[in-house]
């Protein structure tokens, strides 16, 4: 008979400053079965060059190496607008389905679902409407000197503050999530003479989260977050060298999102955030019907900053 292994911790009434790490086996057949589940996760907007789809099933958490899955790559997966279906085809070289969005524009105010259907008789679904594009009012992009702890607190980098700021429509809800995208140039030198420097661009995509209107309705509203760009060493002939670098380019982008997309974003980032042992797990959300993961939809509104 298999056994199952977990853990759990004890705290003595007698050692209230420590506690101990136990380990007791139990029968399977005491623990309730879990059945796999399909995951989709699909976000659409006007602005998609592709539309894509993921599709993957939950893993089991009791069992043998055989309950770990791969993707599924075999399911049908069609979006629909209410009046016309496109079939999504699974690219075994990106990992996900795709189609072109001139099979099916993605246009605001309109309600499209997704459906998945499986070999073995499995079905999920879910629908989503497309919102309405935000103006950006303002972003403010301030830099500060900092010390870089990666170095010592000898050597300095720059720190970036982005700020994006707009103005809430009034009378409606509305969802909202910005992000910010750094490129920056790193010098690598060449390895015929290090004395010549080749700029390499690398982007870092910086989440300034998620917001509602709930309390703030028709206000101006705004996201902030900082970025610090990561230091880099090359080993050029047998030295370690710190790689010089400079900033390119700064991109933000608002997103107005329907409730969905907001609330999956939402729930994934307080998830991640979720540090403390102690704390209530954070749920993830999920509109699938049948299933878990997300189909939601947002419209894209981008500045973009060149550094001279």
């Amino acid at each position: 008979m298999k056994k199952v292994s977990y853990y759990f911790l004890i705290v003595s009434q007698f050692f209230l400053l420590s506690c101990e790490s136990l380990i007791k086996e139990i029968d399977p057949s005491f623990l309730p079965e879990t059945d796999s589940k399909l995951v989709v996760a699909c976000f659409i907007s006007p602005q998609d060059t592709v539309l894509a789809s993921k599709v993957t099933e939950t893993k089991l958490l009791i069992g043998t190496t055989g309950d770990i899955r791969d993707d599924i790559t075999n399911a049908t997966v069609s979006l629909s607008d209410g009046s016309k279906s496109i079939r999504l085809i699974y690219s075994s070289k990106l990992g996900y389905y795709r189609a072109l969005p001139s099979e099916l524009p993605i246009l605001v105010g309109k309600t499209y679902t997704i459906t998945v259907n499986t070999p073995d008789g499995r079905q999920v679904n879910a629908s989503t409407t497309v919102p309405n594009p935000i103006a950006i009012k303002e972003v403010k992009i301030d830099s500060t000197k900092v010390n870089d702890f990666q170095l010592g607190n000898s050597m300095t980098n720059t720190e970036y503050d982005v700020k994006v700021i707009w103005q809430d429509k009034a009378g409606e809800p509305n969802y909202y999530r910005a992000i910010s995208e750094f490129t920056i140039l790193y010098g690598i030198p060449a390895p015929e003479n290090i004395k010549n420097i080749i700029y390499a661009p690398v982007s870092t995509i910086v989440d300034l989260r998620t917001i509602e209107d709930k309390s703030t309705d028709g206000q101006l509203l705004s996201l902030n977050r900082n970025y610090l760009p990561t230091d880099m060493w090359a080993n050029i002939q047998g030295q370690q060298i710190d790689l010089s670098k400079r900033l390119d380019k700064i991109k933000v982008g608002l997103f107005q999102t329907d409730i969905h997309y907001y609330n999956y974003h939402t729930s994934l980032r307080r998830q991640r955030e979720n540090n403390n042992p102690f704390a209530e797990p954070v749920l993830l959300y999920t509109n699938i019907n049948g299933g878990f993961g997300c189909f939601g939809a947002y419209n894209a509104t981008w500045q973009e900053f060149k550094v001279r």
